[in-house]
């Protein structure tokens, strides 16, 4: 799981906590898991955990029948529609324009003939020294140093008068 992910899922579930904080919950947060132990007095205790890849999604356990468990996971679902919407409204972040001002670019090459710029540079041996640096920590990667300038600054200008 990527580390963003994860973060993100961790939003979800302190949401989700807090949301049941309002209700009268106690949440509890379980160490180095994607877990909260949900308590409440009079009532059975659940465990509110994100269950990774086929699953991939929120579950409330023991699984049972139980009104108060459907009712807490309704409240749960809500909670979720709700933080899920919220994100669809938010403005994507947009890529960053490239530098040009630094020329000599590391680029990693990907699969399907992409590419990522890694690192940008004034001079080509400070960005060769960067590839080797790079080479020696990440082998299985392949990085390139090429000269890269905008497409515009390419074309030549021709202000040559017809007669």
């Amino acid at each position: 799981m990527k580390h963003s992910d994860w973060l993100r899922l961790q939003s979800e579930g302190e949401s989700i906590c807090a949301t049941m904080r309002q209700q009268g919950y106690l949440c509890r947060k379980q160490t180095r898991h994607l877990s909260w132990k949900l308590c409440k007095e009079g009532q059975e205790d659940y465990v509110l955990t994100w269950l990774p890849t086929p699953i991939s999604n929120w579950t409330l356990m023991p699984n049972d029948t139980s009104p108060q468990r459907e009712q807490l996971w309704q409240l749960i679902e809500r909670t979720l529609t709700s933080i899920r919407e919220e994100v669809m409204k938010m403005p994507k972040r947009t890529s960053q324009a490239e530098d040009y001002s630094r020329p000599w670019a590391i680029i990693r090459l990907l699969p399907e003939a992409r590419r990522y710029t890694v690192a940008r540079f004034f001079h080509r041996q400070d960005a060769e020294d960067h590839r080797r640096f790079l080479n020696r920590f990440m082998p299985a990667a392949e990085f390139e140093v090429l000269f890269d300038v905008p497409n515009e600054q390419l074309q030549p200008t021709t202000n040559q008068k017809d007669d």
